[in-house]
């Protein structure tokens, strides 16, 4: 999986001397991996080493799959250059962001994941790494003031750990990765096609894209030490069909399982998107996990747009570095859309909450669009169904009155295109 069009490292010299900030480049032991591990650490401007009592909230950007040392570099430098955008235009407070290196041989990368094969790079990631920079620069170090994000495998990686770890992570953002691998299914047929195209199927790592991203994975999921030449048990049969045994593995690692784990009650904050024309077809990837948010009645802000893998991906970031911000500054979280009017779809916390007998569920609308706005209970099930139409563009205030329900937390989750956003209403009787 490509971490980032090369195309955008062409403005990474234009930026890299932008502004009073700096990008230290830092090689650290890591126990986890019993290895040096370079790191990239991003300071904002007015960050002062000798000023310890001045503390910065903390952001981890895991990077996506196929990096080597010059591309990690590249990629370092060109994000100093939005980073100190985004500052100066106030849509993040300033912060520091540390980007670590998650390859790992023999294949594109570790998906931050204890592995047999690759190391234990969750633990990496979590404890070797936390410590590190709490050590080591002027952080507030507290979960409340960390945040982790990526893209693509570091998207997955992001989510994984967010969800595992909520007690270090205050919040998450994922851009274009694979969130729910229950979606492999729909690349059998890429695969299968990349190895021959008939059986029976023998599986080459270097027999194309969607084959190699397998292999990763497998590096991740379904190591296997006593497997050679490939060290993986990979989830495909000779005949290619799955092999349950091996793919259950995989679910076990799934964002979208591990989200079971979360109380309906967490107040870890979720953003993810994915562009509808992901040629790595992970838009489903996304939409899945989506689903399965709202059936854990979790609150999250999905986002789907017009756009593949990499196109949209520094202004994906400037999005999702507002929804940060706005769980740093323990303000209601929020989607702004950088350098836009506020004319965008917005749905807001219902009033009074809590409620009893009712309670007013408000939307703003900039353009027309099919609404859909349902209430669901704990277990995800619909219970009410208060908009399913096209509506024109304006604001919309919707009274509920959940007459038969009892007490309890209900989650109502909008869709208008491609913007889905869920809250969490409490009704008491």
């Amino acid at each position: 999986m490509r971490g980032i069009n090369i195309n955008l490292f062409l403005f990474c010299f234009v930026c890299a001397g932008y502004g009073q900030s700096r990008m230290d480049n830092v090689q650290f032991f890591s126990s986890a991996l019993n290895a040096e591990r370079s790191i990239y650490v991003y300071l904002p401007n007015g960050y002062d080493p000798a000023n310890d009592s001045l503390r910065y909230p903390v952001i981890y950007f895991l990077h996506g799959a196929g990096f080597d040392p010059f591309l990690f570099m590249l990629f370092a430098s060109l994000a100093k250059g939005y980073l100190d955008d985004f500052i100066n235009q106030q849509i993040i407070i300033p912060v520091i962001v540390v980007m670590p290196d998650g390859t790992a041989p023999p294949y594109r990368g570790s998906f931050y994941t204890n592995s047999e094969l690759y190391g234990n790079f969750e633990d990496y990631i979590v404890e070797d790494l936390t410590e590190f920079i709490d050590q080591n620069y002027h952080t507030a170090a507290t979960r409340e003031k960390r945040f982790i994000m990526g893209h693509s495998m570091g998207g997955f990686g992001a989510m994984k750990l967010a969800i595992k770890h909520p007690e270090v992570y205050r919040g998450v953002a994922a851009h274009s990765g694979p969130l729910d691998l229950s979606q492999v299914r729909n690349l059998i047929p890429e695969v299968l096609s990349e190895n021959g195209g008939t059986p029976p199927y023998s599986y080459s790592p270097s027999a194309g894209t969607f084959t190699a991203f397998g292999f990763t994975m497998a590096g991740a999921f379904s190591p296997n030490l006593n497997r050679p030449p490939y060290y993986v048990d990979f989830p495909l049969d000779s005949s290619g069909g799955i092999v349950d045994s091996v793919f259950s593995k995989w679910l076990h690692h799934s964002p979208a399982t591990l989200a079971g784990q979360l109380s309906t009650g967490s107040d870890l904050a979720i953003y993810f998107d994915c562009g509808t024309e992901d040629e790595l077809m992970l838009y489903p990837f996304n939409t899945a996990f989506a689903d399965s948010l709202v059936r854990l009645g979790l609150a999250f802000e999905f986002r789907s747009y017009s756009g593949d893998h990499t196109s949209q991906l520094p202004s994906r970031v400037g999005i999702s570095l507002a929804y940060i911000d706005s769980a740093m500054k323990a303000s209601p979280v929020a989607v702004v859309e950088p350098n836009s009017p506020p004319q965008t779809i917005t749905l807001y916390q219902n009033y009074p909450n809590p409620f009893n007998p009712s309670t007013t569920i408000a939307f703003s609308l900039p353009y027309s669009a099919e609404v859909t706005l349902s209430i669901y209970n704990g277990l995800g099930q619909k219970v009410e169904s208060l908009v399913e139409e096209r509506l024109p563009a304006g604001d919309y205030h919707y009274d509920w009155h959940p007459s038969e329900l009892a007490s309890g937390v209900y989650v109502y989750r909008m869709q208008a295109g491609g913007f889905v956003h869920t809250k969490k209403l409490l009704l008491l009787r």
